[in-house]
């Protein structure tokens, strides 16, 4: 059998190493201990990154890290949220399992993570946590849709009697609540809802029950009722309910400016710069004075292991860039948020609740209420001036 060429690495280090040795011996015993280590080593066995969740110790550090990333959130409704988030989630897991697996361990990490970059300026994390702290996505929807619908339940005598008279659900002549029919209306109506998929489309007002099946026969009353099931549950997943009329004045002061907002500061810890690969090579071409110990040992082992590091690249932008978080960045954000917020209130006309939605960008007003006894085509006949 032919022997087997031994790697570029390893002739790297044998060559380093015999110069080391036969050359002028002014390098102290204990770089020679390290590069003699380097040689004789095998190569090293890559480790599984979840081998580093094994101790509590691990999960407590990603925990509080995570939730120091909260605090740093350019969002105060975001950041009060996403703190409890954390908080019940760490705690629901812990109460389930002694000992998370690969996947509570890869959610963690993948949770610090969008965190992290969202407080970088990455657009679509930031967004990411915004539609979950606002109630357009996640636990906070569901919620938020479960408090619309528990406010309309029956409250006196009368319509608790006419309540009870309605059909059976999902049966013939069952209908859907008022509010979810009007709101599933106002998000096809929408045209900034239905072009930024955050949900799923509202294809049809109505269950679209057939009048008979593939046979020419009437259709079965289980059939029907499973039809109107499943519309209503896939109705209600693509709903956007509204949020508390508190959070809504804070966005829309958020927006307008006047509610005063800051960037957060974040806290830089001081860090040693690691020593270039010039200062290396000089300090092995330095002779050590007496008394005096290697400082770089673990910087020379890596270097003369892998090689001098690669320069920066463009592989931290390769999903978005970061940008600097000011107010004129994050008013984009507040704006389109708030449009993706339906603002809900009571006609009295036709006693019934209407849904607004706001728009992504700024609309210009008219110089003149509409409501107003100024008559527009008098305006028109009046003479220009010049504006200065």
């Amino acid at each position: 059998m032919k022997r087997s060429r031994r790697s570029s690495r390893d002739t790297h280090l044998a060559k380093v190493f015999a110069f080391l040795r036969f050359g002028p011996r002014f390098f102290c015993p204990s770089t020679l201990a390290v590069l003699e280590q380097t040689l004789n080593m095998t190569r090293p066995q890559r480790t599984h990154w979840l081998q580093d969740f094994a101790k509590p110790s691990q999960w407590l550090h990603l925990y509080r890290a995570t939730l120091r990333e909260c605090t740093y959130l350019p969002d105060p409704i975001a950041r009060e949220y996403m703190q409890k988030h954390v908080i019940s989630r760490y705690r629901t897991v812990s109460s389930r399992r002694t000992k998370p697996g690969a996947q509570t361990a890869h959610a963690a990490k993948h949770a610090f993570s969008v965190l992290r970059r969202a407080n970088e300026g990455y657009q679509r994390p930031l967004e990411k946590v915004l539609l979950l702290s606002y109630g357009r996505t996640g636990k906070r929807r569901h919620e938020l849709l479960t408090d619309m619908l528990g406010n309309h339940l029956p409250q006196n005598t009368a319509s608790l009697t006419e309540f009870l008279a309605q059909p059976l659900q999902y049966s013939d002549g069952w209908e859907p609540p008022v509010i979810v029919k009007s709101l599933a209306i106002a998000h096809m109506q929408n045209p900034v809802v239905t072009t930024n998929r955050i949900r799923p489309l509202i294809k049809n007002i109505s269950p679209p029950v057939p009048k008979v099946n593939s046979w020419g026969k009437e259709v079965s009353e289980s059939r029907k009722k499973n039809i109107r099931q499943r519309w209503y549950n896939t109705t209600l997943s693509s709903l956007m309910p509204p949020i508390p009329q508190k959070e809504l004045q804070l966005l829309d002061g958020l927006i307008s400016g006047t509610v005063k907002w800051s960037p957060p500061k974040r806290r830089v810890l001081a860090e040693k710069k690691p020593q270039s690969e010039y200062q290396l090579f000089a300090m092995l071409a330095k002779s050590p004075e007496k008394g005096d110990k290697p400082q770089s040992e673990k910087q020379l082992f890596k270097l003369l292991a892998k090689g001098p590091e690669k320069g920066d690249t463009f592989a931290a932008y390769a999903n978005g860039r970061p940008h600097e978080i000011t107010a004129r960045f994050m008013r984009r954000q507040w704006r389109r948020l708030s449009s993706l917020i339906p603002r809900q209130y009571w006609n009295p006309y036709s006693e019934k609740w209407r849904f607004v939605w706001d728009s992504p960008k700024d609309v210009p007003a008219l110089a003149f209420d509409l409501s107003s006894s100024v008559d527009p085509a008098v305006l028109a006949l009046l003479p220009k001036q010049k504006l200065l």
